[in-house]
């Protein structure tokens, strides 16, 4: 593998680096700080020998580069292009473009050769950059029937990816709806969000509250369209996985929402309610 550093000025504007020798074939770019920005946005972009377009290989915040950030071209790149904005601090920033046509098997690239991999939500663990949080009404703290408990999340600097939601409950019925942008959030009880990884766990952006109260819940997704969990008026049930796996929900930056559980059965309701995401910038345009 054969690798070339470029140093990156971590200071607002362009800069173009040319691969010497003209092209490397496929890429993996690599990005990293001594001290990292705390705030502005990051654009890597390649293009190809003859080639006057640009390609977008990076996009997104500057702080996201709080760990070294990897990224692949599979593509044959002469020039790269780092171009910042609104960046605030941050020092000794390298840019690695390292050549993986010699690192990796004959075929691999062509799709004729068998390839270990691992899901998005292990590289994420591994990255540090996996999250979760859970939300309990117990038998000590039940939900009456016909009232509501909601949950609040307020996302930081990063995009964030849901991965999973669980909603486990002893109840006859309850209805799940999710809104954006609630209107004067007061109370509620600090909900802690943890870190799959306690080696290298990168600090969260996101907070969280349970049992708050709103004037305006906000504005509902799926244009208002609930879900709805069935037990049993006689023998109430545990159920589970709310989303289909695959399926992501992806939320802005500084955004506000609000998860509102309601009973809507018989009798009271125990309930736990569990949400999974990365926090961070996506390797693909959301």
């Amino acid at each position: 593998m054969t690798t070339t550093i470029f140093p990156v000025i971590l200071s607002n504007g362009e800069q173009v680096f040319a691969v010497p020798g003209g092209s490397l074939g496929a890429q993996q770019l690599t990005i990293a700080c001594t001290t990292y920005p705390s705030a502005g946005t990051a654009l890597i972009e390649y293009r190809s020998p003859g080639n006057t377009a640009w390609q977008t290989a990076y996009k997104g915040a500057a702080t996201a580069l709080t760990v070294e950030r990897v990224m692949y071209v599979g593509d044959v790149a002469s020039q790269f292009r780092v171009t910042l904005e609104g960046v605030v601090g941050g020092a000794g920033a390298t840019f690695a473009v390292s050549d993986l046509a010699t690192a990796v098997p004959p075929g691999a690239w062509e799709g004729t050769r068998g390839l270990i991999v691992q899901p998005y939500t292990e590289a994420n663990v591994k990255n540090g950059m996996q999250y979760y949080l859970r939300a309990a009404w117990p038998l000590t703290d039940v939900i009456p029937t016909t009232e509501s408990r909601k949950v609040w999340v307020k996302t930081g600097t990063q995009k964030v990816l849901v991965k999973l939601r669980d909603l486990q409950f002893v109840a006859e019925e309850l209805r799940l709806e999710l809104f954006r942008a609630p209107v004067t959030v007061t109370g509620g009880i600090d909900l802690t969000i943890q870190n799959y990884n306690s080696i290298n766990p990168v600090v969260t952006t996101t907070v969280a509250k349970k049992n708050v109260t709103t004037v305006s819940d906000g504005v509902p997704f799926d244009a208002g369209d609930p879900e709805y969990f069935y037990g049993a008026a006689a023998s109430p049930q545990r159920v589970a996985a709310s989303i289909p796996q695959g399926r992501e929900r992806v939320i802005p930056p500084n955004t506000e929402f609000i998860v509102k559980i309601t009973n809507t059965g018989s009798g009271s309701a125990r309930v736990q309610y569990f949400l999974d995401w990365f926090e961070g910038e996506p390797d693909l345009p959301t």
